[in-house]
């Protein structure tokens, strides 16, 4: 081990208290240099240390019965100095839908039975592919791989015309959508070994490769109950799994949308959680689908909710009313007075728009730091509106041609922003 010199061979501040202010400067300018240069060595010294001692475990046999599933015994940890991190630009936070689904996260879509949570996960599957809007969700347009445990091929096939109707487009549209329907065979993505550690199955590796072929930018696992092997009280188990799915997303960098039942305790509390309390506690960010309580209520209505949302805020909640095979947004309202309002909503906006760009601030039409709905939200203007609302407001005017996107600047510094066409 390496041995820091003793403290009566370190450098000493001394003064014979007759100094000038210039000979104390000097004097302290050449303790903190002595000083400096000695930590330093130091330092370079254990981190010799460390990389060689790293090495040496690495480089040892491992043992036959050694049932690590993580990597060889020993195996180095990631070691990080953020110092290392001066001057660098701070990486901006990756969504798949900005403050609900984080990309490189697992984040939990929680239903109870039969109230459309597989509908809700293949339309936001299929608004990613077709770069589309969705209940006043814009999902980042991406390519989607998506495993169905529960439905068989033909259901999907009906539920994806549904849905690429209500978008005018065609099913020649989603290209870039892969289903994986498994109704029909054993789903399961780990099972515990007999020491009850969670270990992937073929079906996961198969899936893996899936996924390093087409490249998503989405993963959605329905349902956690074909998908996890083990015992989902058992927190250690769950953890592991999710986990599992986590290292999935990061190595891919995708969003993994893990949709699930929650238990009668979790329908009865309106939590929507599931088992043990580590299916909540080891994603990032939890949505729940339910029906709104009370008698005589509209069959056609559900309630979104965000239960969790590390990254965002959570407690928000939309109204959504399944329409001809597909969710849209419910508003209560009867036609004039929507149109009233979408109207007043499309002049805010509008408003904000001019006036930012007056003052040279630019905004765009694609989620990022600078999605005018996001921004406009913070503005006094928009006080009272929804982030809902400032986004149905932009679909509307782009697709009236009232507002459009434009790009400028050379070929190597090209920017695009959203400008008033009228």
């Amino acid at each position: 081990m390496t041995e820091t010199a003793p403290e009566t061979d370190r450098p000493r501040l001394i003064f014979g208290g007759d100094e000038t202010p210039e000979q104390i400067e000097a004097i302290v300018a050449e303790y903190v240099a002595v000083r400096t240069a000695i930590l330093r060595d130091e330092r370079e010294e254990l981190e010799l240390e460390f990389e060689t001692r790293e090495a040496a475990l690495a480089a040892r046999p491992k043992a036959d019965n050694d049932n690590d599933p993580s990597g060889p015994k020993g195996a180095p940890l990631p070691f990080v100095n953020p110092a290392d991190w001066h001057g660098v630009p701070v990486p901006q936070r990756e969504w798949f839908i900005e403050g609900l689904i984080p990309t490189r996260q697992v984040t939990i879509l929680a239903g109870d039975g039969g109230v459309g949570k597989s509908l809700l996960g293949v339309q936001i599957a299929a608004a990613a592919c077709l770069g589309v809007e969705t209940l006043g969700l814009t999902p980042a347009p991406c390519r989607v791989v998506y495993l169905g445990a529960e439905d068989e091929a033909d259901e999907f096939h009906r539920r994806l015309a549904d849905i690429v109707a209500a978008h005018d487009r065609t099913l020649a549209d989603l290209a870039d959508f892969r289903l994986i329907p498994l109704a029909d065979r054993d789903a399961l993505l780990a099972t515990p070994d007999p020491k009850g550690v969670m270990q992937p199955t073929s079906n996961f590796f198969s899936l893996d490769n899936h996924v390093a072929r087409h490249q998503p930018g989405l993963v959605v696992l329905d349902t956690s109950a074909d998908l996890f092997g083990g015992d989902e009280i058992k927190r250690g188990q769950v953890r592991q799994f999710v986990a599992m799915l986590r290292g999935l997303a990061i190595k891919w960098n995708c969003a993994v949308l893990l949709l699930s039942h929650p238990s009668v305790s979790g329908m009865q509390t309106g939590s929507g959680t599931s088992g043990s309390t580590a299916w909540n506690n080891s994603v990032r960010s939890r949505i729940y689908l339910t029906r709104p309580e009370g008698k005589d209520v509209d069959p056609d209505i559900r309630v979104l909710k965000t239960m969790k949302a590390n990254y965002g805020a959570a407690g928000d909640e939309m109204k959504l009313r399944w329409r001809a095979g597909a969710f849209v947004l419910d508003d209560g309202l009867p036609p004039e007075a929507l149109a009233f309002v979408e109207k007043r909503h499309e002049e805010i906006f509008l408003a904000l728009l001019q006036k930012l760009t007056d003052q040279g601030v630019n905004v765009t039409a694609t989620p990022c730091s600078t999605y005018a709905p996001t921004v406009f939200l913070k503005h006094s203007e928009a006080k009272g509106l929804k982030r809902d609302n400032l986004v149905d407001a932009m679909r509307r005017l782009m697709d009236e041609g009232r507002i459009r996107m434009v790009t400028e600047g050379s070929a190597s510094r090209k920017r695009s922003r959203l400008v008033v066409f009228e």
